[in-house]
């Protein structure tokens, strides 16, 4: 396994000071911007999943399998927004989420994204060569990146950060800051500015959309919502994950949309499976202690749903669509029916599927 600090210097990361902290390892550079409503938890889960998929063999597709789970495991009204440029094969890949956008130069042109265009995340691979990847977080006017400035490892604090490959030059020296008065009120999307770092948001962006409407009892329409968002002609993503058959969703826990396969547990990220990017990990909180290390696993295979005990102490249990009586599981994989729930430790799962997965 490849030391991440071995591929520094692959690229160049300027900084532009501020609230927020940019973290780099090897060549993947990540923005969090935390509401600090958990006491900074969040951050530091962010910091560790990236330090561990940024020493991966493919650091690209590691941080995306990592960071997919970490997003389906949150509550809904989590208000962590990240910005995340980590390398694939012949080029990086832009993971977004949240009040954190980034704009992409390269020979076509430019190309603007923000997190806030998803109600998940929004994907999207940048092929090679390319000038620079600028990604920011925050309202208000653009902060000008230092030119001076580069990252070489670790984390410091900055609001956002400029990658270009190497070689390819220093940042351009900031732009003169526009007019005062068309600044955006707190909360507003800052007004669009010439320097390195400015709203990559276009005219054509979907308004945002409020946190709590992922939690609507219709998973299909929280889906077709977040499929619409995604249009090709506004994000030109080219890593797509498979149409999700529905979502787990538990009341004041996390909602794990149902597209791939997951670790359930207090500490998933150690299992083989997470580190090798095979599943991604759902953190449980256990204030009870009944939860597993490793716990459960969930699979998605055929368009149907499969659960299966880690196993686990004190056990992974099942009920069908309205049923009151729990029946324990074992490590063979057990269906889970539309409907029909999931109970670890004291978090129940409920199974809503959509109407293409009810119709198979």
């Amino acid at each position: 396994m490849p030391d991440a600090g071995a591929r520094a210097g692959l690229t160049r990361v300027g900084l532009a000071p501020g609230d927020g902290l940019v973290a780099r390892f090897g060549d993947v550079v990540l923005l969090v911007r935390d509401d600090d409503a958990d006491g900074g938890a969040a951050t530091e889960e962010l910091l560790g999943l990236v330090e561990a998929a940024a020493a991966e063999d493919q650091p690209g597709s590691a941080v995306a399998a990592r960071l997919g789970g970490w997003v389906g495991g949150r509550p809904t009204a989590d208000g962590t927004a990240f910005g995340v440029v980590a390398p694939v094969a012949d080029g990086v890949v832009v993971l977004l989420r949240g009040a954190v956008s980034a704009e992409v130069e390269g020979p076509s042109g430019t190309t603007r994204l923000s997190g806030r265009q998803a109600l998940t995340w929004v994907d999207h691979v940048v092929a090679g060569p390319f000038a620079r990847v600028t990604v920011e977080g925050g309202a208000g006017s653009a902060a000008p990146v230092h030119p001076r400035s580069a990252l070489r490892d670790g984390v410091v604090p900055a609001r956002g950060f400029v990658l270009s490959p190497a070689g390819a030059g220093d940042p351009p020296a900031p732009a003169p800051a526009g007019d005062a008065a068309g600044g955006a009120a707190p909360g507003e999307d800052p007004p669009r500015e010439s320097g390195p770092l400015r709203d990559t948001l276009t005219d054509a962006r979907p308004p945002d959309v409020p946190a709590d409407r992922r939690t609507e009892p219709s998973v299909t329409a929280h889906l077709q919502e977040t499929a619409q968002a995604q249009e090709p002609d506004r994000l030109q993503e080219t890593m797509l994950a498979p149409a999700p058959v529905g979502a787990l969703v538990c009341e004041g826990g996390p909602t794990v949309l149902l597209d791939r396969d997951y670790v359930l547990g207090r500490e998933p990220h150690n299992d083989p499976d997470v580190r090798s990017a095979v599943a991604s990990p759902v953190v449980i909180r256990d204030p009870g202690n009944l939860v597993s290390r490793v716990h459960a696993r969930v699979s998605v295979d055929g368009g149907r749903v499969y659960v299966r005990d880690a196993p686990s102490v004190s056990g992974t249990y099942v009920a069908g669509p309205g049923a009151t009586e729990w029946t324990r599981i074992g490590t063979e994989p057990t269906p889970l029916l539309p409907d029909g729930s999931l109970r670890v430790g004291t978090q129940v799962f409920t199974f809503r599927a959509t109407k293409a997965a009810d119709a198979g």
